[in-house]
């Protein structure tokens, strides 16, 4: 029989292994091989029960029942559930009102399905820079990029951080154009107590399976302010003949793990609080930031390096970060790059082949850029100096594995000459030298 279940127990942490030696350096690992892999998303007997008894009513309505729990959790106005995250960014962008041609202002830093979901609309996506400390969209960027043909702002909730949503919003309605999320990151995020998804014109949100918010296999869906709005949208898929229904399947998974979702909201925040107390005691490391009022979900949990901190202000951080990626790894922490080049570096919007023949972009000449990474400077430096955490701290991560995580962070901390060691002798280059990727 497949099981998830562990072989055993992982081990309470030990003091003494912090100061022990690294384990890249034939030490002891805090998280042994056998014992690093995380099970997401947890499925009980509530979500089996609940897909069999779905089974009794019809496909539609188990769709519409889901998506009416949902947006009332959210406190949107009107929802539209659909087949993927990119569906949905796409129908929010339609209802907008967004037609061919239109410009829509875009993060440099996002996963690439916003920029796509804009093409998707036959509009053009306008690539902005970001905020130094919240890494999400820069307001004054934005602000910068506005002409007579932007239709939308687009703003991302990184990793679950709610994007500065008052300056965009001041900014959408000075030059009357709509103000559209990617929330895809952003579960029960909120900003003084409102909640991602219910602060724009339009929202789009993935519901995909390795979502803090996960529905079984791919699915998404796409929140409204006005009535006209969700009928645009509802309409353009009727016209067209587009197949973006959401499975009942995804929606009667889904149906049971909301009831839940408060309850990994708690665990995230808990496990977050504790690796940040570790993190910004190690000198090295600092925790993401997050601007008062803001509640972020940690979707994924960016961990910014200060090499200067420990000596090591003489050498280019992006080979430090690269050298402490190494040492964390083989310590069992599975920390990452996540994206290594700004999205308009990536191959669809260096070719811009499009639909064929370069449209949409054909339609609005002027609002090409042939981009170079150098073009988004905070962006890359992020890039440079950053590792993620992507699904870490969410339930159903042990708390021991969360005090092991914490600790291999002060044990790689400790340890700048092994840092210094690694980068003397490697091969290391800038992220955006490498070939772009999304993961």
């Amino acid at each position: 029989m497949i099981t998830d279940f562990p072989n055993r127990p992982l081990p309470l942490p030990d003091p003494a292994d912090v100061d022990a030696e690294l384990a890249a350096l034939g030490g002891g690992q805090m998280i042994p091989k056998d014992l690093r892999r995380s099970v997401f998303p947890v499925i009980t007997k509530e979500d089996i029960f609940n897909m069999l008894l779905a089974q009794r009513v019809e496909p539609q309505q188990v769709v519409a029942d889901f998506a009416e729990s949902y947006r009332r959790y959210v406190g949107a106005a009107h929802a539209l559930p659909t087949a993927s995250g990119t569906s949905s960014l796409h129908l929010a962008l339609v209802g907008a009102g967004v037609q061919p041609g239109d410009e829509v202002i875009v993060p440099a830093f996002t996963f690439i399905a916003t920029a796509q979901a804009v093409v998707a609309a036959h509009a053009i996506p306008v690539f902005v820079d970001i905020d130094p400390r919240t890494y999400c969209m820069d307001p004054q960027a934005a602000a910068a990029a506005v002409n007579g043909r932007t239709k939308a702002i687009m703003p991302v909730h990184v990793h679950g951080l709610p994007a500065d949503v008052p300056a965009l919003r001041a900014l959408a309605d000075r030059h009357g154009i709509a103000l559209v999320e990617d929330a895809s990151h952003a579960h029960s995020a909120t900003i003084g107590g409102q909640v991602a998804g219910s602060f724009g014109d339009a929202a789009g949100q993935s519901l995909m399976a390795d979502k803090n918010f996960p529905l079984g296999g791919e699915g998404g869906i796409a929140f409204f302010k006005e009535a006209e709005s969700y009928e645009r949208a509802a309409d353009y898929v009727r016209r067209h003949g587009i197949d973006y229904e959401m499975s009942w399947v995804a929606a009667a998974f889904g149906a049971s793990q909301l009831k839940r979702l408060p309850y990994y909201d708690e665990i995230r925040a808990r496990n977050a609080a504790l690796l940040a107390e570790a993190l910004d005691g190690t000198g090295l490391f600092l925790a993401p930031y997050v601007p008062e009022g803001h509640v972020h979900a940690y979707n994924m949990y960016r961990v910014s390096l200060h090499p200067e901190q420990i000596g090591l202000d003489d050498l280019p951080v992006w080979a430090v970060k690269e050298a402490v990626h190494e040492l964390l790894v083989a310590e069992g922490v599975p920390a990452r790059e996540w994206q290594n080049t700004p999205i308009p570096c990536h191959l669809p919007f260096r070719h811009r082949t499009g639909f064929g023949n370069g449209y949409p972009f054909t339609l609005n000449p002027g609002a090409v850029r042939d981009h170079r990474p150098e073009d988004f400077p905070v962006t890359l430096a992020m890039l440079e100096s950053t590792l993620v955490l992507c699904r870490e701290l969410r339930s159903p991560v042990e708390y021991e594995r969360a005090l092991r995580y914490a600790d291999a962070f002060r044990k790689v901390a400790r340890r700048p000459d092994a840092i210094r060691k690694l980068v003397s002798e490697g091969d290391y280059r800038r992220p955006q030298e490498k070939a772009a990727r999304l993961g």
